[in-house]
Parts: C-alpha cells; sequence; structure tokens
C-alpha cells in the first residue's frame, strides 16, 4: 500500500479534533456530502489510542464490469441507490499535526477529502456549508509533507534560473483541491481548454543574478508535489548566492512516501490492516525526525 505524509493546518478556530468527534457522532447516512465525482463520507473511525484512525468512502454511481474469462464483461446487479466504493485509510495524530494517508488512485484523495472536512468545519462552527475556496478561513490545509533534503534544498534556493514541469490536467483539476493557487492560475487560462497534458519551461534573464520569484517557485513546487501521481516532471536549475554554481534539482521523488506489503482479506484490503501499515509508516518517519 502506498502511503503519503500530511501537515494538517487548521484555517479557523476549529480543530480536526473536534470535527473527527462530531463526524464519529453521526449515522452513516448523515455524514455523507456529493462531490464532482461522487459521494464521500467518513466510513468509519477509531480515536481510542493516541491516534485517530480513519476511512473515507468514495461513492461513484459508475464502476468497472464483472468479468471472467469465459464470459463477456457485464454489469453488476445494483440497486438504483446503490454505486462503487472505494476507500483511503488515514491516521492522524492530534499531538503532532500530522497525518499519514493511504494513496488509493480511484478513492478518495487529499484535495478532496479536505473539502469534505471543510464542509463539516463549517457544520460545527454553525455556518452554511458552502463549497471550499481558495482564501476560505474555515476548514484545513493537508500539505504534502516533503523529504528532510528536499525541504533544506528548497529553502536555500537563493535564484533560481529555470523550472520544468510537465503534468496531466484531468488528474490535477480532480484532484488539486482549493488551496493550491498557483496551479489555479495555470489551469484557469482559456488556452488549456481541454489539454491532456501540460509542459512548461519557464527561465530567467541572461545575467548572471537574474532569477525566478523565489517565493511563487516554492508554492508551485509544493503545490505540484501535492498532486504528484499526475506529475510527470519536476525539476529546478538554482544556486544558493551569485558566486555558487547552478545545479539542477529533481523533485519528482521528493514528496515522503512508503510502499508497505499489506494481506488481502478476500479480494479486499481490509481496514485494520491499512490502518496498521498507516501506524507502521507514521511512527517510522516520526521516529527518523521526518516530522520536525
Amino acid at each position: 500500500m502506498k502511503i503519503h505524509a500530511y501537515r494538517v493546518i487548521p484555517r479557523g478556530e476549529i480543530s480536526l479534533e473536534t470535527v473527527l468527534s462530531h463526524l464519529h457522532g453521526l449515522p452513516l447516512e448523515q455524514r455523507i456530502r456529493s462531490t464532482p465525482v461522487g459521494s464521500l463520507r467518513l466510513e468509519d473511525s477509531d480515536n481510542t489510542g493516541p491516534f485517530w484512525l480513519l476511512d473515507f468512502g468514495g461513492i461513484s454511481p459508475h464502476g468497472p464490469g464483472r468479468a471472467s474469462a469465459s464470459t463477456p464483461i457485464e454489469d453488476f446487479d445494483l440497486l438504483e441507490e446503490e454505486g462503487f466504493g472505494q476507500e483511503t485509510a488515514a491516521l492522524y495524530d492530534p499531538a503532532s499535526g500530522f497525518m499519514t494517508l493511504q494513496y488509493n488512485h480511484f478513492g478518495p484523495r487529499a484535495g478532496r477529502i479536505q473539502a469534505y472536512l471543510y464542509k463539516f468545519a463549517r457544520v460545527v462552527a454553525g455556518q452554511a456549508e458552502g463549497e471550499e475556496l481558495p482564501d476560505a478561513p474555515d476548514g484545513f490545509t493537508l500539505l504534502p509533507v516533503m523529504k528532510a533534503e528536499t525541504t533544506s534544498r528548497l529553502n536555500h534556493l537563493g535564484i533560481v534560473k529555470r523550472i520544468e514541469m510537465s503534468f496531466y490536467v484531468p488528474g490535477v483539476i480532480e484532484n488539486q483541491g482549493r488551496q493550491r493557487p498557483s496551479l489555479s492560475s495555470i489551469l484557469d487560462n482559456p488556452v488549456v481548454g481541454s489539454a491532456e497534458q501540460i509542459k512548461l519551461q519557464i527561465v530567467a534573464g541572461r545575467g548572471r543574478a537574474a532569477t525566478l520569484a523565489v517565493a511563487p517557485v516554492r508554492q508551485l513546487v509544493t503545490d505540484l508535489l501535492g498532486v504528484r501521481e499526475d506529475v510527470v516532471e519536476l525539476s529546478i536549475t538554482a544556486r544558493e548566492t551569485e558566486e555558487a554554481p547552478s545545479e539542477p534539482m529533481d523533485f519528482i521523488e521528493a514528496r515522503l512516501q512508503a510502499d508497505i506489503p499489506i494481506q488481502r482479506t478476500g479480494r479486499r484490503y481490509g481496514r485494520r490492516e491499512r490502518w496498521t501499515a498507516l501506524r507502521q509508516a507514521f511512527e517510522a518517519w516520526r521516529d527518523n525526525g521526518q516530522f520536525t
């Protein structure tokens, strides 16, 4: 199972613990909310230990068919109100503010979960749910955690000469969430239209001290790492000072990620098994100083 790490940053007075406690007390049917790609709900949660163990369920009206070697692919026999479910497990540590999240390509991803939690943060605050906006003062930002050496390199950028990126547009649009302004400025350009993939190369002026704006470059790298599975290329050529040599930096593998084997229970991956893997990844990263 592929696992990513996030720092949970509250954007208002409501804590994630408060929102999760509210959701935990609701019956299953009251937790569901609609999204552009299907319904989403907190399927199950457990806070008996130091962590919140969570499982988000996405329900889509469209899905795969039943198949075998000897018969044509056909529909499943589902009721009108039923759909196809995909699960994404998470572990949240209130003490540190970090989260480990299962990556399920077909299930709920971080941006969708962030928008879902925003709705319930508004409910807990006694406000209308609405849709998450880029500058929304409520809810939470799930900020992807990078490897320690990557963070250090980003923090020491002095002069940025070039950035090269390539990403798949449909995947980024679906999963970018509402807190990635640098990507929105690119995707909102009418030239993009119905493009499948974007490849950009942005180069500073020819003078030795000429540089791209460093803060927006850092933001763009962070935003792209948040949708890493749809990013094909992401590299920067930069140096710390005017006298230092320029160095290429490849950020394509910069995100903190673990791949932990787990056993299936029947034809699915069990919830407890996924939670165990998330805890294993969290404790390893915490003990290795990745969450500092």
